[in-house]
């Protein structure tokens, strides 16, 4: 049980970290939005582009890829923004514990939001 526990508790902290860093960042810049719709559009599809770049090459499964992409279409330009950050960090990264575990809050973002 206490196995679970902790790389849980870490996932959360990490999460709870980007989110705060990410607030502040955009706070911090006074950026009130995109300034075009073309820029707006060109970011989202990124976005897009690098989270389903990521899921590609760890889920195996094309159903649920499928799935995940579905979903990503629903989601919030803040929330694709903060699951695109962690596909970066899954990208640079490869094989390490800090990739599994941005990749493990990847999923549970897309699920749960």
């Amino acid at each position: 049980m206490k196995l679970k526990i902790k790389p849980i508790t870490i996932g959360l902290v990490i999460l709870q970290l980007a989110i705060f860093l990410l607030i502040t960042t955009i706070a911090a810049s006074g950026a009130t939005g995109p300034s075009s719709n073309e820029q707006y559009t060109s970011d989202r599809r990124t976005n897009v582009l690098k989270i389903l770049s990521v899921l590609e090459n760890k889920i195996g499964d094309q159903q649920l890829l499928q799935r995940a992409k579905e979903k990503l279409f629903t989601l919030g330009d803040r929330q694709t923004q903060l699951i695109a950050s962690l596909s970066d960090r899954v990208a640079k990264e490869k094989n390490t514990t800090g990739s599994d575990i941005a990749f493990l809050l990847m999923t549970a973002l897309i699920t749960l939001l």
